[in-house]
């Protein structure tokens, strides 16, 4: 669970905005001196850090420092700052933090600047498409790939089947194209035959061969000026392989068939579950070509090593089949904490279907363990209380989330769809962390 570390020497202060984030429903963990946040910053993840600046025995310009001096990348970080220390405060965004505020302050400023650092903290749903994950893992591999965005290097990105390689290319591919404008081509080169793959790479002229009625344009062809993502590049033959290399190291494509060559400006992303090293040991994988697309190197590791992922990927599913099929469905949290129990050999894909067959089969909208009963021939035992508090609250949210959606946020009448008075509705809708969808 996403949580937010709160530095705050102040009684007064340190209790009210304690009291408000726990109204927001934001875990937090409030500290009223920097040495003791220090120890837990250093020890757990947290989402973001708010810290005031002027304490005795350790500032919060010292604590960030710390931070920035240990293994531990700092989280994103809202410093509270007098008139006296907005020098410090200043000094402090130099050096990577997030941003600061002013006493005295609107308690509502503060969120609306932790909203947009650490969105997570306000309900999953509202950031979903542009993380990939919430364990430290997959904030790991998501930074990588916003630095990698940057560099015009050939990626290839390793992992187990099922992990999510394709969903990491095309995030790092919203990531290298911001505009959405240039083309994002993907092809599984283990899923043709090595004719049809080869004329689905390098293009061919029209009676190249037996049954080439006309000219087709590969990948390279395709996807030029953009991003090509080359799936299950293990499987390729040694002939391929070749071919591939020489193509990619001279950034130019030649159709079957004809004896001109095309240059080509495509950003190529690589993507195995095999491991290429162990079969270039073994004379299964060109070196030279393995070198040549492992210039940067991006590892997803399998879900059962990053299971904070799990709850919050099995939200994501259900709200992607309550959009898509209109009915609602609710995850119960001792729900999440059962699918925590359960292995997940296949990953990503293990785990949707799953969901997925949960939400089809369920009777109700609220699903429980039992609904997973089939997950394994002994699943895990779940002896913990299901709070109804917890369940209506989810409920709640998805109500209010689809009403407002339904009136396009006009709140004087979503208001009177529920029934309910406007200023009931602002007050659940501050209180769930909802805004107007941009």
């Amino acid at each position: 669970m996403q949580r937010l570390c709160l530095v705050e020497d102040d009684d007064i202060m340190r209790a009210s905005l304690c009291q408000r984030f726990k109204l927001e429903e934001i875990p937090c963990d409030c500290f009223d001196n920097a040495l003791e946040a220090l120890a837990s910053l250093e020890e757990q993840s947290y989402a973001a850090l708010i810290s005031d600046i002027r304490m005795p025995e350790l500032s919060g310009e010292e604590l960030y420092n710390r931070l920035l001096q240990s293994d531990k990348t700092p989280p994103p970080t809202v410093f509270i700052t007098g008139y006296g220390t907005i020098n410090q405060a200043v000094n402090l965004l130099k050096l990577g933090a997030s941003d600061y505020i002013t006493k005295p302050f609107d308690i509502d400023e503060l969120l609306s600047k932790l909203r947009q650092i650490a969105p997570l903290l306000f309900g999953m749903a509202e950031s979903h498409e542009t993380e990939l994950g919430v364990s430290p893992q997959m904030r790991q591999v998501k930074a990588l790939l916003d630095r990698l965005a940057d560099h015009d290097v050939d990626i290839l990105i390793t992992g187990e089947t099922g992990v999510g390689k394709e969903y990491a290319a095309r995030y790092l591919s919203s990531r290298i194209d911001r505009s959405g404008n240039r083309p994002f081509v993907a092809l599984n080169c283990a899923a043709l035959p090595e004719d049809l793959l080869e004329t689905e790479l390098f293009s061919h002229e029209k009676g190249a061969f037996t049954g080439a009625m006309r000219s087709r344009r590969g990948v390279f062809e395709q996807a030029d000026s953009g991003i090509l993502f080359l799936d299950e590049i293990g499987e390729m033959s040694p002939r391929m392989q070749a071919k591939l290399l020489r193509t990619i190291q001279e950034r130019t494509v030649q159709r079957i068939g004809s004896e001109r060559t095309m240059p080509f400006n495509t950003r190529l992303i690589y993507a195995t579950n095999r491991d290429l090293k162990k079969m270039v040991s073994e004379g299964a994988f060109r070196e030279d070509l393995y070198f040549r697309i492992n210039m940067a190197h991006v590892h997803i590791p399998p879900l059962r090593e990053r299971k904070e992922d799990i709850g919050w990927l099995a939200y994501q599913i259900v709200n992607r089949f309550t959009r898509k099929r209109g009915e609602r469905r609710l995850l119960l949290p001792v729900t999440e904490r059962y699918l925590k129990q359960h292995p997940w050999r296949g990953n990503l894909r293990e785990l949707a279907n799953a969901v997925e067959r949960a939400c089809i089969l369920s009777a109700q909208e609220v699903i429980g363990p039992k609904e997973f009963g089939a997950l394994s021939e002994h699943p895990p035992s779940v002896n913990e209380q299901v709070l109804l508090k917890d369940a209506i609250e989810r409920y709640e949210r998805t109500l209010l989330v689809e009403t407002l959606q339904l009136h396009e946020w006009r709140i004087a009448e979503s208001a009177n769809s529920l029934g309910i008075s406007r200023k009931s509705l602002w007050e659940k809708m501050r209180r769930y962390g909802i805004e107007e969808e941009k």
